[in-house]
C-alpha cells in the first residue's frame, strides 16, 4: 500500500499578517492532501534591559497570554471551518524558533509566515523564520502571498539533494494538481569560459529531470538560465508569476554550497513568492 504523501503539517502562528498567510495555505495544502494540521503557538521569552516591578511584569504576561489564547482560538476556527483536522500546542515563554525545531521533526512540512508581527518587510526573512529554515531537518514553507500552488518553479543542479527537491516537489504537484517548470541555473563566471560544455551541461541535467518525472500527471517545462543563480530563480519565478519556488539545502556547515546551500537562503530571502526548502535529510 502506497505510503500518504502528506500526514501531518505543523504551522506556527503569532498573529500577524504573516501567520495568516501561512494558515491559509496550510489549508490549501492540507484540502488537498488529506494532512491534519497542528497549530504552535510559542510565546517568545520578555527580555527587558531592565527590571521590571512584579506587579507590572505579571500584567503583562497576562496580556501576552491572552492574546496568545485569542490567536489560537480564531486559529483553530479558521481550519475547523474549512473541516481540516486540526490540533493546537501552546509552549510558554522560550525561543520560538528552538520550540518549532524540536516540534518539526513529528511533521512532513512545516508551514511558517516569513517574518514575525514585529517585522515589516512583506517579503524579508525575519529571525525565527531564518533560524527555522537554517536548522529544520524537514521541508520547511516559506509562505510570501496566499496561492492555490498551482504553478511550481523546481530549481536543480544535477545533485543528488537537487533530486529529493524534485521527487518531493512532483508529489507535491501531483496533489495539488500543478503545473511544473524546472530549472537549471549555470554559473556565467564559468559559461563566459566554456560556453558549449556548460550549456550541454545544463540541458543535460534537465533531460534527467524529464527522465525523473516518468509518467507522473503534471505539467512539465523546462528552463536553462545563465548568470548568477539566487538572481536568476528569483527573477524567472517574477516574470513567470510563480506561486512556489521549491529548492534543495544541505544546510550550514556544509562547504560546498553551489545552488543548493547559501543560494537557498539568498532565495528565500529575496523572492516575493512562497518558497520551499527541502532539506537533505529528507
Amino acid at each position: 500500500m502506497a505510503t500518504k504523501f502528506l500526514k501531518k503539517i505543523l504551522v506556527p502562528i503569532d498573529g500577524s499578517v504573516s501567520s495568516l498567510m501561512a494558515e491559509e495555505t496550510a489549508a490549501v495544502i492540507a484540502k488537498k492532501t488529506g494532512a491534519s494540521v497542528t497549530v504552535l503557538h510559542a510565546t517568545q521569552e520578555l527580555k527587558m534591559g531592565y527590571r521590571l516591578p512584579k506587579s507590572v511584569e505579571n500584567e503583562i504576561l497576562s496580556h501576552i497570554e491572552q492574546e496568545a489564547e485569542k490567536t489560537v482560538n480564531d486559529t483553530r476556527a479558521l481550519f475547523k471551518e474549512e473541516k481540516i483536522k486540526v490540533d493546537t500546542k501552546t509552549i510558554g515563554r522560550s525561543d520560538p524558533a528552538n520550540s518549532i525545531l524540536e516540534l518539526s521533526s513529528n511533521y512532513d512540512m512545516t508551514i511558517m509566515g516569513a517574518h514575525g508581527e514585529n517585522e515589516k518587510d512583506p517579503y524579508a526573512l525575519g529571525s525565527i523564520t531564518k533560524k527555522v529554515i537554517h536548522h529544520a531537518d524537514y521541508p520547511v514553507l516559506v509562505t510570501k502571498k496566499v496561492s492555490p500552488i498551482s504553478n511550481l518553479l523546481i530549481c536543480i543542479d544535477g545533485s543528488p539533494n537537487s533530486s529529493k527537491a524534485l521527487d518531493y516537489a512532483l508529489r507535491l504537484a501531483d496533489k495539488m494538481d500543478s503545473k511544473i517548470t524546472v530549472l537549471n541555473v549555470q554559473e556565467q563566471k564559468i559559461h563566459k569560459k566554456a560556453p558549449k560544455a556548460v550549456e550541454e551541461l545544463g540541458h543535460k541535467i534537465l533531460a534527467k529531470s524529464l527522465t525523473a518525472v516518468g509518467k507522473k500527471k503534471v505539467k512539465v517545462d523546462t528552463k536553462l538560465k545563465i548568470g548568477v543563480p539566487s538572481d536568476s530563480i528569483v527573477e524567472v519565478a517574477t516574470k513567470g508569476k510563480y506561486d512556489l519556488i521549491v529548492l534543495g539545502s544541505r544546510g550550514l556547515g556544509t562547504v560546498d554550497r553551489f545552488l543548493l546551500g547559501s543560494v537557498s537562503d539568498d532565495v528565500s530571502h529575496k523572492a516575493k513568492c512562497s518558497v520551499l526548502i527541502v532539506p537533505t535529510k529528507k
